[in-house]
């Protein structure tokens, strides 16, 4: 079994350094500007009228502030927790959810979307309930929380889609969950990243507040030291930026 598990990881490796490998020959191939001219006129005004929420999660400072997990529940929550870290870089996973956040706002905006972000800065303090709230006025078409996930197990490592579920979500479960499933595949495809697929999840404060279709991408492990590595380069958060939007307009074909 123990063979078995080192072969597994060993052939984890080998995939991250040919991953690195790819990503060093775009970077000498790619064009000086973000994103190529073709890809800019094929998606030019695909997503106009679309009102797309992104939530990069957490923030500088943990807000330990207890909220409800859902209106009127007496099941109470820190207000925003302070996220996972990286075991070998050291990056607090805020700071990874904003870099991505940041690139596909503005895939987004190049396709016509109106992006209502929860934060632009890692300096706020905005709870939960409060994020889920102001996708809810802006009366945004769909929602995406942006996360990486850590594990006390370093060799874990994968890609997974929380999902809401339970009494507070009824009337988006299904909406999330198309949204969640096309998001998720478009990642994966694009990244090599393992599938741990969809999660549903009855106790996210993001969710359950939210009247509006929502779905919540833990990209990848931080305390893995290859996925670690992948998520502080830039041309690793460029494709995953990509992937997202390119999972974003397949659910919305």
């Amino acid at each position: 079994m123990v063979k078995k598990r080192i072969k597994r990881y060993d052939n984890y490796m080998k995939k991250f350094a040919l991953i690195m490998a790819t990503l060093m020959l775009c970077a000498l191939c790619a064009p000086a500007s973000f994103g190529a001219t073709s890809a800019k006129a094929e998606t030019y005004k695909r997503l106009a009228g679309k009102i797309i929420g992104l939530d990069p999660g957490h923030q500088i400072k943990a807000n330990r502030t207890k909220e409800p997990v859902g209106p009127g529940s007496k099941t109470m929550k820190n207000s925003v927790s302070s996220g996972t870290r990286g075991v070998i870089s050291r990056t607090w996973e805020h700071e990874i959810n904003l870099a991505v956040g940041l690139k596909l706002r503005d895939l987004l905006e190049e396709a016509g979307a109106t992006v209502v972000m929860t934060r632009e800065t890692a300096d706020v303090d905005v709870p939960n309930s409060e994020r889920a709230k102001m996708m809810n006025e802006a009366g945004a078409d769909l929602v995406l929380r942006i996360h990486c996930n850590g594990n006390s197990k370093e060799r874990v490592h994968g890609t997974s889609m929380l999902v809401p579920s339970g009494k507070y979500c009824t009337a988006i479960e299904k909406e999330s969950a198309k949204a969640g499933t096309a998001i998720l595949a478009a990642f994966i495809e694009a990244t090599g990243s393992k599938d741990e697929g969809l999660r549903k999840r009855s106790d996210q404060t993001g969710f359950n507040w939210s009247t509006v279709p929502v779905c919540n991408i833990e990209m990848g492990y931080m305390t893995n030291e290859a996925t670690d590595k992948l998520l502080n380069t830039e041309e690793y958060q460029n494709i995953c930026a990509k992937a997202l939007f390119g999972g974003i307009l397949d659910y919305f074909k």
